[in-house]
């Protein structure tokens, strides 16, 4: 996976804004990038695990605060077993005739008494914003070109409302972002095709 500071590079490159005075300096080409690797990342989110200890006999287990529950994809517990969710999150969960989950106020109350042990959560999370220029930026393989198409088109957005502010006419900007993001989206709907089958997309 390609660095920020590759991204940047590739980015400016994009922009033709390579000169010796360059119109964005790093840091806007970072923000531009690190907008784009959000959009990117609602789209197609970071598959991840949260493992939790939980104790035999339990039916209440907190999880961590980072995991937003819409994003849950399955709970394991410690036999290997994928738990369904309740339907209900009104009626009472405990005494349910097999093992199953619901949430509420960031824990999953459990319909029997849990078996001990290790049990996983797998959640869908939101791509990590890097925070340096040598650390591999969080993307699946080959969408780079998403992410340049979208931090291409905020970095341009961004320039249109300046040149707004000073009396300039952003028109041809604004032509410009539309076709950027009209790229993006055909990228991104190509990726969404290509990820059928499984979760939004296979890492």
């Amino acid at each position: 996976m390609p660095t920020r500071a590759e991204l940047r590079n590739a980015l400016r490159q994009r922009l033709e804004d390579v000169t010796a005075a360059p119109l964005w300096d790093d840091p806007a080409l970072n923000e531009a990038l690190a907008a784009a690797i959000r959009g990117y990342g609602a789209r197609f989110p970071r598959q991840a695990t949260a493992t939790l200890t939980v104790a035999a006999g339990a039916t209440r287990v907190t999880v961590p605060a980072e995991i937003d529950p819409a994003t849950i994809a399955r709970v394991i517990d410690s036999t290997g077993a994928a738990l369904p969710r309740l339907s209900s999150d009104t009626s009472p969960p405990f005494g349910h005739e097999r093992q199953a989950w619901r949430w509420w106020n960031g824990d999953l109350i459990l319909g029997r008494a849990a078996i001990g042990g290790t049990w996983q959560i797998e959640y869908l999370a939101p791509r990590i914003v890097p925070s340096d220029d040598v650390t591999a930026v969080d993307l699946l393989p080959g969408d780079e070109e998403i992410v340049l198409a979208l931090a291409s088109a905020t970095a341009l957005r961004r320039r249109q409302g300046e040149d707004a502010k000073r009396g300039l006419r952003p028109d041809s900007i604004a032509a410009l972002v539309a076709a950027i993001e009209a790229t993006a989206e055909r990228l991104m709907s190509q990726r969404r095709h290509r990820a059928r089958g499984g979760w939004l997309a296979r890492e």
